[in-house]
């Protein structure tokens, strides 16, 4: 459906008559218009208001939409919430998948996937609050998206690490699920402080000190290095002393 508008001539200030005026045709905007606009309302509400008390209501008058219109397309502010965090995470992924093929050397491209997850918390402190919520909220029904996400960026870290054993480049004793819940548990320990104090993250500095100790457990080079249980235990012990601050 389209709306129509009347443009009057204000030069003569006659109000003219349909066989004299200019009919001008406003399109209405697309459903895909419609729904970046919730989003992106949705989004805003949530980091400024929290989950819980950015309603329906507040989402649809930043949208300048009724409450209805945005029920046509989200059966639930959780739904509303999904969304989010999707788009989030698809900027993330896309640019990942873009630019990984272009790095040579599992090792390096592990490095890489460090290194831009640090990035991805670093840029948006808001969004990054807004995951641990949603992760909070996960259960058994309704697993959270952020789980599956990173979920997702396991494989890629997996993938790398199979790929520099089969190159020779990491001893082939080494086991991909115990390197990614490693290199996961330092970005969750970055995460929580950077959540807690606010301080900026040097993230050169950081994803060369987690590169610099899980490289130098895993490559086949180094018949001195750090055994991967060794590795394990002092990522556990730092953990613990976190916990009982």
């Amino acid at each position: 459906m389209a709306y129509w508008r009347l443009s009057i001539d204000s030069n003569t200030g006659v109000h003219p008559s349909l066989s004299i005026a200019t009919v001008t045709k406003i399109q209405r905007p697309s459903k895909e218009q419609r729904i970046d606009t919730i989003v992106e309302s949705a989004r805003k509400v949530f980091i400024s208001s929290g989950f819980e008390k950015g309603s329906i209501e507040i989402i649809a008058r930043d949208a300048c939409i009724a409450e209805g219109t945005i029920y046509r397309y989200f059966d639930s502010k959780r739904s509303l919430l999904d969304e989010v965090l999707r788009r989030h995470y698809s900027v993330l992924f896309d640019d990942i998948l873009h630019t990984l093929p272009s790095i040579e050397g599992p090792g390096n491209r592990l490095r890489y996937l460090i290194r831009r997850t640090l990035l991805t918390i670093s840029e948006d402190r808001d969004m990054c609050g807004l995951r641990t919520l949603y992760a909070r909220q996960a259960n058994d029904e309704r697993p959270s998206l952020a789980r599956d996400q990173n979920l997702r960026m396991a494989v890629l870290m997996a993938n790398e690490i199979k790929a520099g054993m089969k190159d020779g480049s990491f001893h082939l004793d080494t086991s991909p699920s115990i390197v990614c819940y490693m290199i996961g548990g330092a970005i969750e320990l970055t995460e929580y402080s950077y959540m807690n104090t606010g301080k900026t993250i040097d993230i050169d500095k950081v994803t060369e000190s987690i590169w610099r100790t899980i490289h130098s457990g895993i490559k086949s080079s180094d018949a001195t290095a750090e055994s991967l249980t060794s590795l394990v235990e002092r990522f556990e012990h730092v953990a613990d002393r976190l916990d009982s601050v």
